[in-house]
């Protein structure tokens, strides 16, 4: 094997701490503390995914997740390539002395809280199959990562030793990149979910989150992703303070009326008002993700199943993918196949979904109509892999054909349990459960890839993901907060004696099904006031503060019995 070449670093950029030689001694042996590669940035893009040269945003953050400080001193980080094994060179460390929980970062010029640059720019390779290995000062394997395994083709990571599969599992199979969003979006790197946990799976361990250099990577953290009420913002707006993306954000849309960014009008949902696209109408691609992570999702998300019916104009292949999961994808979001029904067998996509979630896919054939299909697919996406049904890679739980239904919105869910790795999916009034690994992280992401030719000459035809908060609350009419079937007077008692309450999203009096018991849900009351079901419309008006203080004197004796839930 060839001999890596050991390239000339710069001068450390950051001042060592005080007194480094004196407490150099309570450094630990190699394998007695953990580091790990915990941040990846590797090739900066432009906002809309052109290169940039040079590179000066690129960099590598070291965490230090063991209990002992650690000198980085003749450690290194090298850099190999998937398809070949071989080393293309190694950056060895300055004198450094690690402490437990700190951060070290390697990177370029631009990067942020660079600790020291090997050189200001273009310090890996692009567009290639890499991993990335930090090695002791006795040259032992402590942890590596995998990106871009795609291009390696049907060769995988046969290259490479078993003392690295070890590490990274089967790496990141989609293209790594971070481009340079500007405000209110956010740039992205390739990130553990938790600063330090390493269960030795790129894949499980990393999604695309915020880049933060030298500071945490730990997002909040919540059971289940709160989908936004939107029904008083305003069309087209951004949706910043619940999600980031690869190109553009989710925005606010208003179902009813064909736009810009809603290819033609279709019903609202039946929580009712605006809703969310989740798309890039420019074309191509797009990844989006929510600023926290979550165990599970209900949605409303609307499936147009009309047949695309493009390639009789084409004379071309066509299809179209969406999926929502909780767990992380590429920024491209590259095609998958998990049924074998688009591309030719033996194919290597570059699909970088991880985790767990739906796979929704229109494929329309020029030749044959038998081989149109309209499919909606729970999968188990794990650490991801090679997106196609031969290569076995993702688990498809279950094949629901879609041809037949007809469009419309339908609940969508995934509930993932943690501690026993129990998963619940639901699609309309279907159930279905597996199990998965334990202790998982992920956001709530949304990816979307057309394969349609010329798509902009054919904007009505393509389904973008829609969707928007999934409310059952009193047997679904809004308002309804005890169930009895009309939205009335002891719906307001329901209201007022768990205000402040958090529930799950729906449940009791949360009428705009946010988790919270607030003044939204006063206003879903108020809005819905004398509806009966199954008729939505109100068959009075709904009394005003003044009339409340005698509803709140008639509910008295009710309300002393009941007891406030606790938060």
């Amino acid at each position: 094997m060839a001999t890596p070449q050991v390239r000339l670093p710069l001068p450390l950029r950051r001042r060592l701490p005080l007194a480094l030689t004196a407490i150099a001694c309570l450094a630990t042996t190699p394998g007695m503390a953990q580091i790990v590669i915990n941040e990846v940035v590797k090739e900066e893009r432009t906002a809309g995914s052109s290169s940039v040269d040079p590179d000066t945003r690129e960099f590598v953050e070291l965490y230090n997740a063991g209990d002992t400080a650690v000198n980085l001193q003749d450690w290194t980080v090298g850099q190999v390539d998937l398809s070949t094994g071989v080393e293309d060179f190694v950056d060895p460390l300055p004198n450094f002395m690690l402490n437990p929980g700190e951060y070290f970062v390697i990177g370029g010029g631009s990067a942020g809280n660079v600790d020291f640059s090997p050189f200001p720019d273009n310090i890996w390779d692009d567009i290639s199959p890499k991993m990335l290995e930090l090695r002791d000062n006795t040259t032992n394997l402590v942890d590596a990562v995998a990106y871009e395994v795609f291009r390696t083709g049907t060769a995988g990571l046969s290259a490479i030793s078993a003392d690295q599969l070890a590490q990274i599992g089967r790496g990141f199979q989609g293209q790594l990149i971070s481009m340079n969003a500007s405000s209110p979006n956010e740039r992205i790197s390739w990130s553990r979910y938790r600063d330090g946990v390493d269960t030795n799976q790129n894949g499980i361990d990393f999604g695309m989150l915020p880049l933060s250099p030298g500071a945490s990577n730990n997002l909040p953290h919540a059971a289940a992703h709160q989908v936004p009420d939107v029904d008083g913002a305003s069309i087209n707006s951004a949706l910043s303070d619940d999600y980031y993306a690869s190109f553009l954000m989710p925005r606010v849309v208003d179902p009813a009326v064909a736009s810009g960014i809603n290819p033609r009008a279709i019903p609202a949902s039946p929580q009712g008002g605006n809703a969310i696209v989740a798309w890039d109408e420019t074309g191509g691609g797009n990844a989006a993700f929510s600023k926290s992570t979550a165990d599970s999702y209900d949605i409303y998300a609307y499936f147009d199943t009309t047949p695309l019916g493009v390639s009789v104009d084409t004379n071309d292949e066509e299809w179209e993918t969406t999926a929502y999961g909780i767990g992380s994808t590429d920024p491209f979001f590259g095609h998958p196949d998990p049924s074998g029904g688009i591309f030719v067998e033996g194919s290597v996509l570059q699909n970088g979904s991880t985790g767990i979630g739906w796979v929704y896919q229109q494929y329309d054939n020029p030749g044959d109509d038998a081989l149109d299909f309209t499919r909606l697919m729970l999968v188990e996406f794990g650490a991801g892999g090679n997106a196609t049904a031969e290569a076995a890679e993702w688990n498809v739980i279950e094949t629901l054909d879609l041809s037949a239904v007809d469009a419309g919105w339908y609940r969508l869910s995934v509930d993932y349990d943690p501690t026993t790795g129990d998963v619940e999916a639901i699609f309309d009034d279907q159930t279905f459960t597996f199990t998965t690994g334990i202790d998982q992280r992920g956001s709530f992401f949304i990816g979307y890839r057309e394969g349609i030719t010329s798509q902009g000459d054919r904007f009505d035809k393509l389904n973008p993901p829609i969707y928007d908060i999934y409310v059952e609350a009193g047997g679904g009419l809004i308002g309804d907060y005890n169930g009895d079937g009309v939205v009335d007077a002891a719906d307001y008692t329901v209201w007022r004696d768990t205000l402040g309450d958090t529930v799950t999203p729906g449940e009791g009096a949360d009428g705009d099904g946010n988790g919270m018991i607030d003044s939204g849900d006063y206003a879903e009351w108020v809005a819905n006031f004398g509806a009966t079901a199954p008729g939505p419309e109100a068959s009075q008006a709904a009394p005003e503060p003044a009339g409340l203080v005698l509803l709140c004197v008639l509910a008295t004796g009710a309300a002393a019995r009941r007891r406030r839930l606790a938060n």
